[in-house]
């Protein structure tokens, strides 16, 4: 889907990545799982994050493909969030193996939260523990155990206050800050 570049001097290196990396953040992949496809380690995937490297052409290319963007895309404006990406690329790539199998695997932690919880009706008003909370990820086929969930929480303090539960002693709501 990419078109193929024939001057490196017309590429915006940085708003590609950044473009990149929105569209990783917006498809619940994660770092290790996005390294993989490019065939870089993790450690690349963090270097090029804090922008000590940067994406080769073929990895540009192969993110293309992957989120189904033109480099024009990726390269002339800086990519809008897309909360319903994942399930467009899930439908997009069912029959390409290379990919489906990819997203079939949980999402990270982050999507998660900022993509369905943070969205949930109930945890905004009221409030969920973390049971509560890994049965409405298990509903979209995630599966994440209560410690981890509660981890997440603590983890994300700055926009996910924890109160006490009323009705169990020593365990806690989540909700909305």
């Amino acid at each position: 889907m990419c078109d193929e570049i024939c001057c490196m001097a017309n590429l915006n290196k940085e708003l590609i990545r950044q473009n990149i990396f929105q569209l990783l953040d917006d498809s619940g992949l994660t770092d290790l799982a996005f390294a993989n496809l490019l065939d870089l380690s993790e450690k690349q995937i963090r270097l090029i994050k804090k922008k000590e490297a940067e994406f080769s052409i073929d990895d540009i290319n192969k993110s293309c493909d992957f989120f189904r963007k033109t480099i024009n895309n990726l390269n002339t404006k800086q990519i809008e969030t897309d909360y319903n990406l994942r399930d467009t690329l899930i439908l997009a790539h069912k029959k390409n193996p290379e990919y489906s199998t990819l997203l079939e695997d949980n999402p990270s932690i982050t999507y998660a939260i900022n993509y369905e919880l943070l969205r949930n009706e109930e945890f905004r008003t009221k409030g969920l523990g973390s049971g509560k909370i890994r049965e409405l990820f298990e509903k979209r086929g995630w599966n994440f155990k209560s410690g981890y969930i509660s981890t997440a929480m603590v983890r994300n303090a700055d926009r996910i206050k924890s109160i006490p539960n009323p009705k169990r002693k020593g365990w806690y709501l989540y909700t909305v800050k």
